[in-house]
Formats: structure tokens, sequence, C-alpha cells
């Protein structure tokens, strides 16, 4: 016996409703079809970013370069301070020999300081004003892949009026799946892809390494007044024709497709601003069912 479950399809019944397809109550309770009012959301503004992971090899290359740099400036101290001390004495050290210490002592201080200075044009003052022990925990963690390095640009039209806050990334497909920023800093130069403004981010991954090269988007949490809006949640969003839908509720059985952007996620689902959605109840449970039977109504006509 063959249940038929949808009764009208492409009908025009509830106001606003241009394209609604009818499913009765016995259907309904067939397919397990459930609807619900979309939880109400608050996000803090917001704007679109586009990165990827950085290779943290030169950074830590600059890194040992000043630990090598610090030590070789170490050992001529030593080796002027001694100099120094024997030639006040009247020991026997001639004065070439002092002014040779004195002057491999400040050839040493000068290249730390070309190694730093290198370090804040290429990495920003928030990498070169790490003490020893900080760079030396942020190399291990680079190099054991438990931090990764993310460098995001924005479109040249996004005006930023202040620094970003945070930022929330995930990587293609894996929208649901957000990682989070532990930091965030304005990067020192544009990315030539872009030519726009970036910034670069530290992102702890202690449980699934980011490959070198990864491409990641998200979006940067700004200051400012709260965006209002509601959560669709993953169970009501169908996919077709390359774009996500979902099935909204008339005052009778009637259920009409509608297009979302699924650009914003949020906790539980994808952020919708208010005003995007009529104030019509949502399909959180059998909206796959409504979508195939639609499909193949349609193929059969």
């Amino acid at each position: 016996m063959k249940t038929n479950i949808l009764i009208v399809a492409g009908a025009v019944i509830a106001a606003g409703f241009t394209d609604a397809t009818e499913v009765n109550a016995e259907a309904q309770r067939l397919i397990g079809l459930e609807t619900a009012d979309l939880a109400a959301k608050s996000l803090p503004p917001q704007v679109a970013a586009y990165g990827s992971v950085l290779s943290p090899a030169p950074l830590i290359d600059l890194f040992r370069q000043i630990e090598a740099a610090k030590a070789a400036a170490e050992i001529s101290k030593q080796t002027s301070d001694r100099a120094e001390k024997l030639f006040s004495s009247g020991e026997l050290v001639a004065r070439k020999d002092l002014e040779a210490a004195q002057a491999q002592l400040m050839r040493d201080q000068v290249a730390i300081q070309v190694i730093e200075d290198r370090l804040i044009l290429e990495w920003g003052p928030s990498f070169s004003k790490l003490l020893t022990p900080e760079r030396t925990r942020l190399r291990e963690d680079l190099l054991n892949g438990k931090t990764a390095i993310v460098r995001l640009s924005v479109a040249r039209s996004e005006m930023l009026n202040s620094a970003p806050l945070t930022a929330s990334l995930h990587a293609f497909g894996q929208e649901l799946k957000p990682i989070r920023a532990t930091s965030i800093t304005p990067a020192t130069m544009i990315d030539p892809a872009f030519q726009a403004r970036g910034f670069l981010c530290l992102i702890e991954t202690s449980d699934v390494p980011l490959a070198i090269g990864l491409t990641l988007t998200g979006t940067l949490e700004l200051t400012g007044e709260p965006r209002a809006g509601v959560v669709v949640p993953p169970s009501a969003v169908v996919y077709c024709l390359g774009k996500t839908w979902i099935y909204q509720k008339a005052e009778t059985d009637e259920f009409e497709r509608i297009e979302i952007p699924t650009d914003t996620p949020a906790d539980g689902g994808w952020f919708l601003a208010s005003g995007v959605l009529a104030p019509h109840p949502v399909v959180t449970h059998g909206a796959q069912s409504i979508l195939s039977q639609e499909t193949s109504s349609k193929e059969e006509k």
C-alpha cells in the first residue's frame, strides 16, 4: 500500500507563501515531522575574514637567530670585561686588544638589534615583545603542532574603526566546528592576494594540528551594538541545487522551502539576522523527507 505524503505541490494558500507543499496530518506523523519557533540570538558586530595557516619556520628561524646572537654577545661581553679589567690593573694587555674586544661586543649587540628589528617589521610588536621563556614555549608549541599561526584578511570594502576582539574560524565544510583564536594582532604587511588589511592569529590546535596552507574562513568580532536574530539548527537545513534551504509552516498544513544564508555559524546552528525570515515555525525534523517528496513530485510532472 503506497502512502501519498504530499497531497498538493506548488499550491498557493498562505499569504506570503509562493511555492508551498502540503503535508497532511497523517503524513506528518509517519515521517516524525516537528516544527518549532527559532530561538532568539544576539551577536556582536562581525566582519567576514579569509585566510590560511602560515608556515612557522620563518618565525622560529628568527627566534633561533636571536638566541644565537645573544649567546655570542654574552661571550663578547665577558671577553671585553676581562680585557678591560686586565688593562686597568696594568696587566700585559695591549690597548688594541681591548679595543678589538669592545668592537666585537658592539658588533654582536648590533646583530641582536638587527634581528629584533626584522622580527618587528615582519611579525609585529606582539611577537617581538615576548620574553625569552614565552618565545621558547611558543616555538615548541609551533613545532609540536599545538599552536598554529593564521593570517586573515578582510575585504577592501570593510572599514574597521576598531581592532577586532577575537576571531571565530572554520575549515571548508566544517562551519559548525568553530576554531577560536587565542590572540589577534594587525599584520605588518598587506596580503598580495586580497590587497586589504590583515591580521595574525594564534590558534591552539591540541586536538587536531592544522596543516600549513589550510584555507580558513570565519568572522572577526568587533566592538559595538549587538545584532538581534535567530539560530537555525542543523536539523532544519536541507541542501538542494547547491544551496541551503529550510521549510517554514503556514497556518495550515502548507510548508514553503526558503533559501537561507549559512555564512554566520553560531552555537547551535546558523545565525540569521532579524527580518530575514517571516515569523512562522520552522520544520526542525522531517525537512529532508519533505524535500525528497517535493523533488520526486516535480520529476513525475
